[in-house]
């Protein structure tokens, strides 16, 4: 069976749906679309809110009818028709999610409604996003067009301190589940992790000098064709959130498609993961993606399992607080999240 994208079903036009999830930050979200606004090219912009309070609810609706946005709620998405031909200015959307159905789930209802509506692309973009390139979406159309089996394409993500994320290569089993987020973390922060940032930034630099293609890439803004994320069936549900865009990278894998990565252009990334605290939830529902990843991608028997979740959960209650109290030590933390 082809999976070629080289010929897009009729259905699909060249325009792009920006989809930026918002929940609970309408200022920081306002702030990422008016950067949005700034980029060149064809595409209008779909705000989907994942379930706000309803006094934020209440503040991102106000700054959205500032754009004139049409106000869509969870029960009428399906039921919503717009002739994307006849547009001639941008067109904002605002969609209202019930409650807070995650990263995946909730750029799906984004993302099945643009193929519904017959945008060829889609643009998911975190809510902390500042365009650098205002020519991105341009070439990231044409990354996507260079290659017919190019499904998925990102820029440089530029983020605090100037440090860059991603792309990646191939995820490494042994290396995160045992040494880097692991039980032998001890060992490999004493003798291996110059090691590993040695290695890892010299793959990146042959990515960003063409000379290697990625594996996956960070999910905070990533570029899609509609005829290929719609052929893997979008987003898994089942993770809330963190590591969907391993998820991804496998699906495509299994179709043959590829991650286009171009590094002449780029996006700023403004959360600054170095001030992260210690959020127990928050990492527990990582470890938790990580084993279905493992389970449902990589299909890994149970016994690998088990000794993956014993090592991640030993680094997430021994050594990530010793990590972090050593950090407020030395003030490189100001507070947990």
């Amino acid at each position: 069976m082809d999976n070629s994208l080289n010929e897009k079903p009729n259905r699909y036009t060249n325009r792009t749906a920006v989809l930026v999830l918002n929940w609970n930050k309408p200022e920081l979200t306002m702030e990422s679309v008016e950067s949005l606004d700034a980029m060149e090219g064809e595409y209008d912009i779909f705000v989907i809110d994942n379930g706000s309070d309803e006094n934020k609810r209440k503040k991102l609706i106000e700054e959205m009818k500032k754009k004139s946005a049409t106000i869509l709620y969870e029960k009428d998405i399906y039921g919503f028709k717009l002739d994307i031909k006849g547009i001639n200015d941008k067109f904002y959307l605002l969609i209202l999610l019930e409650k807070n159905y995650g990263y995946g789930k909730g750029n799906n209802y984004g993302l099945k409604l643009a193929c519904s509506l017959g945008y060829g692309y889609s643009l998911i973009s975190n809510n902390d996003i500042k365009i650098i390139d205002k020519n991105v979406l341009e070439e990231l159309i044409k990354g996507i067009k260079s290659n017919k089996r190019n499904a998925w394409a990102a820029p440089k993500i530029i983020s605090y301190n100037g440090r860059q994320h991603g792309p990646y290569e191939k995820f490494d089993f042994i290396k995160y589940s045992f040494f880097v987020y692991g039980i032998f973390y001890p060992f490999y922060f004493l003798f291996k992790k110059k090691k590993y940032e040695n290695k890892a930034e010299s793959i990146l630099n042959m990515f960003n000098n063409e000379q290697l293609e990625p594996w996956w890439t960070i999910g905070c803004f990533i570029f899609f064709s509609n005829a290929a994320i719609e052929k893997i069936n979008f987003f898994d549900e089942n993770i809330f959130l963190y590591f969907e865009e391993l998820v991804i990278a496998e699906k495509f894998k299994q179709k043959a498609f590829m991650l286009k990565y171009l590094p002449n252009i780029s996006v700023f990334h403004e959360h600054n993961y170095g001030a992260d605290g210690y959020n127990f939830k928050k990492k527990y529902i990582e470890i938790n993606s990580l084993l279905y990843f493992y389970k449902n991608y990589r299909y890994y028997n149970l016994f690998k399992l088990y000794l993956a979740k014993i090592s991640m959960a030993l680094y997430l209650l021994i050594y990530r607080p010793l990590i972090l109290i050593a950090k407020w030590k030395k003030g490189n933390i100001k507070k947990a999240n």
